[in-house]
């Protein structure tokens, strides 16, 4: 059945006409020439102009020659190959791995299928990719370092463009430990999936023998210096009363062992090794145990993971009794702008009530902490212009409890603390490093500039800094420094204590910076309560200050990091962790420093990403609530492998480069944590689908089920009967052959 219709809209009746009425109108016109030519040059010039008007007619009214036919297709066969490395286990009599057995099984299958559907085969571990017919195949190696069903599923979805699915064939193990859920991507599919499982349910042999790590539970960041646990799960078949050595390395270096006696009792046994980091960074920790003779496979006998050791981050109580400038600068000039502080300050405004300003997410803190869990939040105190009479004895303990277990403390001068505080005869009173006095010891109200001793100018505290002060007979070597407005006498260093900066003004000098141990912390006091002058005055002529390096590094050193704190731009990246399972988010972060050394908000923050496949890619990182500085942004990794990842920061002119990371994406040996060929989960897949499951020996079965025949298929389509350029060509030269001819007949 066929039909000529009008792209026009117009009736094939309507177009018929015109081109009748317009041959008419110009056979008239030519009729009167008709005496002046013979009969075959009047019917050579009617035939081409009619010719002319016939293509104009087309081309306005453009006809199209429409009609339906039926076409025969190959529907496609889609063939899913696992070629992870579980598939690489040989557990057959006839010495065969998995991965080669479903390779021969495919070659078979290829010639007797491709008469009949139009194959497409795609191999798959955690992604899958497209192969193009058997030479591919051939190249392939069981290589991956994870499995997604769920993504081969998805993949078979959109093999096919255009067509019919008869149904696809997966030839894998079962086993499934990356992304996706493979139940709800079958359900996606539209099409029937049979499976076709290879391998063999090791555990129901007699012989079978194992050693295998089934856990590995080892925090992603541990805490330098802090004790840290790691605990493996062995279980064992076929093997009890056995003893082996269960070995715990650190980057390739044993630092722990411990003898298991094996048990043939259903359930894995553990064993937990504990140690202390002593070293930063990313480290890679492996347990394992040699291979008895009788096992069959190896590669189960070892488990590693990737951790992090990282400086914990200084958290930061600051108690205060007035609202004071010396409170502002310190909370908004120190404490908001160092990046690896978290603070909580605690200012009294009436009675027992407290203002609070912190940058710790989630803190419910608002006044003073009562309990000792309360307290154990914090690495370090800071006690301001705060009288003792709001500190009940049992908190005071409970602070220096803290301390002694590893937090410190410096106490400010002022006109309530120390000794006009009355904290001479309290618990803190008595563990800081001098003898604060009675209420009555009063204050020094002449300017001065701290002097150091010797022992301050080689502090860690005044690292960087310590030419801004005088020393014994010796005028600063860097000048400008404006002076504190004074400082709160107290009677002298204790036994035991530091002595790192003096009042000259006094014979004998006071003390303004003395500091001593208490159990594994430590406590300091600084008598001056003015330190405002150090940030604003410099500050306002554009001078170098060291306000933000000093509190730094004693706030450092207090909480036993004795890292120096530098006035310069910087930027500091990291990850969350160092190793992630297939599918996880990567949570990039970095720390960036304007020039004076303050977290700053105003970088633009990029990171390049290269990964497996080699092509980098590009990650904005967006500033982050909290301490000051501080960016973030998450990564979706394509693939399981290495990533390198460059971090970069543009801050004004500058350009600052972080040191690039390395990340792990999928665990070693994850493919051989379970190696049954898991029956249930192919099953699955072709139940919810409609497929059908069979075992790889008897999957001759499957492939003659198959409906081979031809799909029939009715297709419309449509002819356009006219062709613009072509019939512009050929109007033109029928009017150009006319006015030739018409020269040619002599007419006008």
């Amino acid at each position: 059945m066929f039909e000529i219709t009008l792209e026009g809209g117009h009736s094939i009746w309507v177009m018929i006409g015109v081109a009748i009425a317009a041959i008419a109108v110009m056979t008239g016109f030519y009729w009167r020439a008709f005496g002046m030519l013979r009969p075959s040059q009047w019917r050579i010039l009617v035939l081409l102009r009619a010719a002319a008007i016939i293509i104009i007619v087309l081309l306005l009214f453009r006809p199209v020659f429409s009609f339906y036919r039926e076409l025969k297709e190959r529907p496609a066969l889609i063939l899913l190959l696992d070629r992870s490395r579980s598939m690489s286990i040989a557990d057959t009599s006839g010495g065969l791995n998995r991965f080669e057995q479903a390779r021969q099984q495919i070659q078979v299958w290829w010639p007797r299928l491709e008469e009949a559907f139009d194959l497409r085969l795609i191999a798959f571990a955690d992604r899958a990719q497209k192969l193009e017919g058997l030479p591919a195949l051939m190249s392939l190696q069981p290589d991956g370092e994870a499995t997604s069903l769920a993504r081969a599923l998805d993949a078979a979805r959109y093999a096919v463009e255009r067509g019919q699915i008869e149904a696809a064939i997966m030839l894998s193990d079962g086993i499934h430990n990356a992304a996706g859920d493979p139940q709800q991507a079958a359900l996606r599919v539209g099409f029937p999936v049979h499976t076709v499982g290879v391998g063999a349910t090791l555990r129901s042999e007699a012989s079978y023998r194992d050693i295998q790590f089934v856990g590995l539970d080892c925090p992603e960041r541990m805490m330098l210096g802090n004790r840290a646990k790691i605990t493996a799960s062995v279980e064992a078949i076929g093997l009890a009363g056995r003893v082996v050595q269960v070995t715990l390395e650190e980057d390739g270096e044993r630092i722990e062992q411990s003898e298991l006696v094996l048990d043939d009792t259903p359930g894995s046994q553990e064993v937990a090794f504990e140690f202390i980091p002593t070293r930063k960074g990313r480290h890679t920790y492996r347990v394992w145990v040699s291979p008895v003779a009788e096992e069959k496979i190896a590669q189960n006998n070892e488990r590693s993971a990737v951790a992090l050791v990282v400086e914990p981050g200084i958290r930061v109580l600051y108690l205060e009794g007035t609202l004071r400038t010396e409170y502002g600068a310190i909370v908004e000039r120190f404490l908001s702008k160092d990046p690896d502080v978290q603070f909580c300050a605690l200012v009294r405004t009436k009675s027992n009530q407290f203002m609070r300003r912190t940058n710790i997410e989630g803190l419910e803190l608002a006044v003073i902490p009562t309990t000792k869990e309360q307290f154990a939040a914090f690495d370090v105190f800071i006690i301001g212009d705060l009288d003792s009479s709001f500190f009940r004895p049992q908190e005071q303990r409970l602070m220096i409890e803290r301390i002694r277990e590893g937090a410190g403390l410096v106490m400010l001068g002022g006109y309530h603390s120390l000794g006009p505080g009355g904290y001479g005869e309290t618990p803190l009173g008595a563990d800081l490093p001098v003898d604060v006095g009675t209420r009555e010891v009063g204050q020094i109200t002449e300017p001065f500039l701290p002097e150091l001793t010797p022992e301050g100018a080689n502090h860690p505290i005044f690292a960087n800094i310590a030419d801004f002060f005088p020393r014994s007979g010796s005028p600063p070597r860097v000048g400008g420094l404006p002076n504190l407005s004074g400082c709160t006498r107290v009677r002298g260093a204790r036994p035991g204590a530091s002595v790192l900066a003096v009042c000259p003004l006094e014979d004998p000098p006071v003390p303004v910076l003395a500091v001593q141990p208490v159990g594994k912390g430590r406590t300091a006091v600084f008598t001056g309560d003015t330190t405002r002058n150090w940030q604003q005055g410099p500050r306002a002529l554009d001078l170098q200050s060291p306000f933000l390096q000093f509190w730094g590094q004693l706030v450092r050193w207090l909480a036993g990091r004795a890292q120096e704190v530098k006035a310069e731009a910087s930027i500091v990246a990291s990850t969350d962790k160092a190793h992630y399972e297939p599918g996880e988010l990567i949570s990039v972060s970095a720390i960036v420093r304007d020039e004076q050394g303050e977290g700053t908000d105003r970088a633009k923050v990029t990171a390049e990403i290269r990964g497996p496949g080699g092509r980098p890619e590009q990650l904005e990182l967006a500033p982050m609530p909290g301490p000051g500085g501080h960016y973030s942004a998450p990564y979706e990794p394509k693939a399981s492998g290495t990533y390198e990842l460059a971090v970069h920061a543009r801050l004004g002119e500058m350009t600052l480069n972080a040191e690039k990371l390395i990340v792990e994406v999928g665990r070693p040996n994850l493919e051989f944590e379970k190696l049954d060929l898991n029956e249930e989960s192919l099953a699955g897949i072709a139940a919810a689908t409609g497929g059908r499951c069979v075992h790889i020996s008897s999957a001759h079965q499957l492939i003659e089920q198959l409906d081979r025949s031809a799909r029939k298929k009715r297709v419309f389509m449509e002819r356009p009967l006219f062709s613009p350029l072509l019939f512009w060509g050929v109007f033109v030269g029928l009017l150009t052959t006319e006015w030739f001819l018409r020269r040619r007949f002599q007419l006008r």
